[in-house]
């Protein structure tokens, strides 16, 4: 979805531009999280595809690698995926991550997170709903600049997510404004004006923008408030190409802000054919210009995926 740019200092499979957002924190292992990324990355850092192998000694040549999905049965909606190719400083030239045999992220230099990490910040998360419920495998798989390959297999159950409220079956429309953008504070990556569609069903709130595109984000209703949370990667992404095709739109994929979401609430109500939406914590412009306001019902049924 264009305007949003990949602003990463490397190459990644998904996009990790556009700014939309900060609001509630990611809850998940922040501390373990970041002890683990001092070990693996300095400042966008790590050995970079263009070294030699002649020059690594074999000590330091990669071995295995392994990941945060080590000795799980089971994996929740929301977690972090980091893969560790060892030993540390290992002549690594990517590492990918696969489902099922399929490849749906990679990274050419430390860390190696799941969804990328915005040079060490903004860690992605591995979302899940798009997945049937039941037995997965997850793969790791490092290669170094000599070729040499290595994976780490992680064989876990996922559950279902929950369905979305009746209240928001179906098709929702809003034509977006400048005045929108403005209101939002929107500095950089502005969303383009016009019409666009919101969506919620079992794996995400779909925003479906102007120019045939858009962003899939994890999401929860508790009572009148919605919490959105970090973007779906379901397929490789990169500046604008890849992604998915979901309902009628293509090349859907990517973030909305950042990789780690940011997660954000809003209070929300139907009356009759119109769904309101109120920023309650949103710390993401982008997403609040889309967002915040009233929406339209256009179809009550949900159209085909």
């Amino acid at each position: 979805m264009q305007p949003y740019e990949d602003r990463s200092c490397r190459r990644k499979s998904g996009s990790e531009g556009s700014k939309r957002g900060l609001a509630l924190k990611a809850a998940a292992g922040t501390a373990a999280v970041a002890v683990l990324l001092a070990l693996v990355t300095s400042a966008c850092g790590g050995t970079t595809p263009s070294q030699s192998s002649s020059s690594v000694t074999q000590s330091h040549r990669l071995q295995k690698v392994t990941s945060t999905l080590d000795g799980e049965t089971t994996i929740p909606l929301r977690t972090r995926w980091i893969a560790i190719p060892q030993p540390v400083g290992a002549p690594v030239a990517e590492v990918d991550f696969l489902i099922d045999g399929k490849l749906i992220w990679s990274e050419d230099a430390a860390a190696y997170v799941f969804d990328g990490d915005d040079n060490g910040t903004n860690l992605g998360f591995l979302i899940t709903t798009w997945l049937s419920p039941g037995a997965h495998t997850f793969t790791a798989r490092a290669t170094d600049v000599a070729g040499k390959t290595v994976s780490d297999d992680v064989t876990a159950s996922v559950a279902a997510a929950p369905a979305p409220p009746a209240a928001l079956k179906g098709t929702w429309t809003r034509t977006v404004t400048q005045q929108d953008i403005e209101h939002a504070g929107v500095t950089e990556g502005p969303p383009p004006p016009g019409q666009w569609h919101l969506i919620f069903d079992q794996i995400g709130a779909w925003e479906l923008d102007p120019l045939g595109s858009g962003v899939g984000s994890q999401y929860e209703a508790q009572g009148d408030t919605l919490n959105v949370y970090a973007p779906i990667q379901e397929a490789p992404f990169s500046n604008g190409s890849g992604g998915i095709s979901v309902y009628g739109h293509h090349h859907v994929g990517g973030t909305d802000c950042n990789a780690s979401g940011p997660f954000g609430s809003y209070r929300w109500s139907v009356a009759g054919k119109k769904l309101t939406m109120s920023v309650i914590n949103e710390g993401c412009p982008n997403r609040q210009a889309i967002w915040e306001g009233v929406w339209s019902l256009e179809s009550p049924t949900t159209p085909p995926a």
